[in-house]
């Protein structure tokens, strides 16, 4: 058996070795479950109330924005209701190190394929806000 048909057997079977490798393990991910819902949560359609919207406008933001904000936002799993009936509840805080660059958090509630948000709350008061 010469070295090129050696060769060509081994790149044979390397390739078959990664084909099953990604059928057995192609779309896991290193992500924490947290991770996952919250990007499952900030993708989704959001409903937002009348008071998250005049909110919204005080901050001096609109939907979309939001919607890419909330890649620097974590669950807070100790304040969150996931079990809660019709929709889990979900509390929703800036990550640790973007703490700083946000003064809200929302309670977002998961109602299967849309993401409900009745109200943010602003840690810190703008001035001229009428949303209570």
């Amino acid at each position: 058996m010469t070295f090129w048909r050696r060769l060509r057997l081994y790149g044979f079977g390397f390739g078959i070795g990664l084909l099953i490798v990604y059928v057995m393990f192609g779309n896991r991910t290193c992500s924490t479950p947290g991770e996952i819902k919250m990007r499952e949560l900030a993708f989704q359609y959001h409903s937002l109330s009348d008071k998250a919207k005049c909110k919204l406008k005080c901050m001096k933001m609109n939907e979309a924005l939001l919607k890419i904000q909330l890649r620097h936002f974590e669950i807070n799993y100790d304040l969150s209701s996931v079990q809660q009936q019709p929709c889990g509840q979900y509390y929703v805080q800036p990550q640790q190190e973007h703490a700083a660059k946000y003064n809200f958090n929302l309670v977002m509630y998961d109602c299967d394929t849309i993401t409900r948000i009745d109200d943010i709350n602003i840690v810190k008061p703008i001035e001229g806000c009428q949303c209570q």
